[in-house]
């Protein structure tokens, strides 16, 4: 590959790379903080995660 090839790749797969970064960021936040989550809050960020994730692959 070229040098302007590596580029325009790393260009185009940027915006995915920045959102995993902030997912991950995220998931140390909450691991940070963790123990500090009453269980009914916990409960509705499960419930909130699994609604915001599941069957995203059926139309």
């Amino acid at each position: 590959m070229t040098e302007a090839e590596i580029d325009a790749l790393f260009r185009a797969t940027q915006p995915i790379g920045n959102a995993i970064n902030a997912l991950a960021q995220a998931e140390l936040i909450v691991a940070a903080v963790d123990d500090g989550i009453p269980p009914h809050v916990r409960a509705r960020l499960d419930a909130t995660l699994r609604d915001l994730t599941d069957d995203k692959d059926t139309p």
